[in-house]
Parts: C-alpha cells; sequence; structure tokens
C-alpha cells in the first residue's frame, strides 16, 4: 500500500470509530432529524393552504421592509444556504469527532425544526411577497419551497445561524496558533456571510423580519442548549467514547488541547508529557472521596488465636454490603450479600481473622483489591501467643 493511501487510512480511523454503540446513535439522530424535517414540511403546507390570499389582505407593517428595497431574486436565497452550509458539512466530516459533531447539529437542527412545527401553522400571516404559490391541499406529498403563508420562523436563517456557530464554536480551534489570525478572519466572514444572507431573505420578502429574528434566537439558543447537554451528560461523564474521542485512549491530536496541555506542562515545569499524564490522573485520584468497604474473608489460623482490629470510623455504614477476599488464595473469593452494622459507641471492633477494611473510591466489579484504583487498606493484627 503506497504512503498516501496509508496516511489516509490512519487519518480516516483515527476520526471515524464505526463500533454498535456509534452506529446505534449516529443512526438514531439521523431518524429524529429525517421525521421533524418531513413534519416540518407537512405543517408549512397546512400553513401555506391557511394563509389569507396577499392580492385582497393587507401585508403586515414591517421597519426593515421601509429600509431595505425590494428585490426579485430568489435564487440568492438559495444560494446563500448553500455557501453557508455545504463548507459546515465539510468542516463537520473532517472534524476530530465527526459522528459526535454531526450528532449536536443534526439535533439542533432537528429541536428547531419541532419548535417550528408548532408555529408555522398556529397563526396564518399574509405572505409579504407578491407572486408566491399557495398550497393546494396535498400536505403529505407535496414538497416545496417559497410557498405562501410559511412564514414563522425563517428555515433558511435556521441554516445560517448552525453553520456560523459550528464554525465559531469548531472550526477556530482548527487554525494553528501562529495561523489564529486568520481564524478571526475566517469567523468575521462567516458572521458577515450569515448576516449578509438574513438581509437577503427579507428584500426579496421571503420573509418577515420578525421572522428572521426568531430564527436567530431559537437557532443560538438551541445549538447551545445542546453543547451545554453533550459536555454535561456525554463528554463529563465518560459516555460515547467511541463519539467523543475515536483515537481511543491515547493523546488528545486536536491542536487547541495538545497546546493547552503544553502550556500547563510548562507552568509546572514537567517536561515529559507521560509524566504530566501520571501527575494529572494522580490529583484526579486524591480529589476523588473515598468511601469504606468491608471484605469479609474468613481463614483458619494456623496456630494461635489472631484478629484484625479497626475502628469504628474505618467502618461502612449501617447496611453497607460488602464482598470476600481471600488474600491467602491465588485466585481470591468473591460473596455479596453481607450485612454490617457499625457501632455508634466509638468503641473498637473486633472482626474475625481474615478481615480486611478497604478504603476504596468507588464499587469494582474484580474481588481482588490491588486492582481497585486508590485503594487504601487498614488492618491491625494482634497475635496472641
Amino acid at each position: 500500500m503506497s504512503s498516501w493511501k496509508q496516511r489516509l487510512k490512519g487519518w480516516f480511523f483515527q476520526r471515524y470509530k464505526f463500533t454498535k454503540q456509534s452506529i446505534f446513535w449516529t443512526l438514531l439522530c439521523v431518524i429524529i432529524f429525517a421525521l421533524t424535517l418531513y413534519f416540518m414540511n407537512v405543517m408549512a403546507n397546512v400553513a401555506s393552504y391557511l394563509s389569507p390570499d396577499n392580492t385582497t389582505t393587507p401585508k403586515l407593517s414591517d421597519r426593515l421592509f421601509e429600509a431595505i428595497p425590494s428585490i426579485k431574486l430568489l435564487w440568492l436565497t438559495d444560494l446563500a444556504d448553500a455557501l453557508m452550509f455545504v463548507p459546515t458539512i465539510i468542516l463537520v466530516l473532517t472534524h476530530y469527532r465527526p459522528l459526535y459533531l454531526l450528532c449536536k447539529v443534526l439535533l439542533t437542527w432537528a429541536l428547531c425544526n419541532l419548535m417550528r412545527i408548532t408555529t408555522v401553522a398556529i397563526t396564518s400571516f399574509p405572505d409579504p411577497r407578491d407572486g408566491c404559490m399557495h398550497s393546494l391541499g396535498e400536505f403529505f406529498t407535496t414538497f416545496t419551497l417559497h410557498r405562501c403563508g410559511d412564514c414563522m420562523f425563517s428555515g433558511h436563517t435556521v441554516i445560517f445561524v448552525i453553520s456560523a456557530l459550528v464554525w465559531t464554536g469548531h472550526g477556530y480551534h482548527r487554525f494553528p496558533r501562529r495561523l489564529r489570525w486568520l481564524a478571526w478572519i475566517s469567523l468575521i466572514f462567516v458572521w458577515c456571510l450569515c448576516i449578509g444572507s438574513a438581509i437577503i431573505v427579507i428584500a426579496n420578502r421571503a420573509h418577515y423580519t420578525v421572522d428572521v429574528l426568531v430564527a436567530f434566537y431559537v437557532a443560538g439558543g438551541n445549538f447551545y442548549i445542546w453543547t451545554y447537554i453533550f459536555h454535561r451528560y456525554i463528554e463529563s461523564k465518560g459516555r460515547l467514547r467511541d463519539m467523543t474521542h475515536p483515537w481511543g485512549d491515547g493523546p488528545d491530536p486536536r491542536p487547541h488541547v495538545q497546546e493547552r496541555d503544553r502550556r500547563k506542562r510548562e507552568a509546572q515545569g514537567v517536561t515529559d508529557p507521560e509524566k504530566y499524564t501520571m501527575t494529572t490522573n494522580s490529583a484526579r485520584v486524591r480529589e476523588t472521596p473515598m468511601q469504606s468497604v468491608v471484605i469479609d474473608t474468613p481463614v483458619e489460623p494456623e496456630e494461635g488465636p489472631s484478629s484484625i482490629r479497626a475502628h469504628p470510623h474505618d467502618m461502612v455504614d449501617s447496611g453497607t454490603r460488602s464482598r470476600a477476599y481471600d488474600p491467602f488464595s491465588p485466585q481470591g473469593s468473591s460473596n455479596t450479600g453481607y450485612q454490617h452494622d457499625s457501632p455508634k459507641d466509638g468503641s473498637q471492633l473486633t472482626l474475625p481473622h481474615g478481615q480486611l477494611v478497604i478504603r476504596t473510591q468507588n464499587e469494582h466489579p474484580t474481588s481482588n483489591p490491588a486492582q481497585l484504583p486508590g485503594t487504601q487498606f487498614t488492618t491491625a493484627v494482634d497475635n496472641a501467643k
């Protein structure tokens, strides 16, 4: 295999990790988006069918209609959609986390469609554009653009705003630090194109100004709602790692993350990235609150009575389950279901021989205490002769 094919293969599989989990959630997001898009088209047909004839009903008064001259170039509106949408799709598909970002964009757009389903036909407006066509009543089979009465709110503007926000949140970091000035120029261009496209929509009289403004508010709010949900309940919880970290558990390949880690290493005086990773992991373990777990391992003493004493503050609270582990056995033993009630008088507890009081961070399926991260053993052996 030639070198460029190997590089292309490595580039692809560093970004795309097709597992049952990633395929399921991606397809689910696509299905949700497709359903909302279809039913939004149905409700737009209903709105067009119910909208009053703008040749007999006066149009609504609009301040920007008075300031912006009217044009009849609807193709410019669709061209603006393409200029915003196509580069955004390329950015999403070439991103370091393409499936993750694709789901975020689709769910944002789907939520906007759901809101438009509830608003587009609830109030009928006379269309602001002369010569528009009304829907004839075939609500479920008619697919067209620029219908009469398809006003609240602007679907074209939703595409403009989502595309601009994707470039703002995920395209800015694609530029190296030395080319950060070019990133700012790109963002200014994207937002100028977004606002200019919205002005083209108003100039074509495809929507009232309020339709465009509401689309800005709805698309922006929904984008940051999903940004919060994805960060708070997926990334920070370590879920869907096949989508959030398709490169695996190795170093994060995103340039802005590497630059951030490099600055942290320099601030802490650590030059070795592996040593820095071990230091940060140890800090996380120390910051994690510990909880006590009693492991019951009765073992017959070889000679003389012996016992293990533990202070009550090292014991678990009343009703906590414990797991058995035999430190004298190569495989160990596991036994769940033992109930322990710790006394409240502050006296010491005398446990049978072989019991261990283990303080650990959380429950793990393994029965070997050596495999529990952040584990501390508290034992006191009294060998009576």
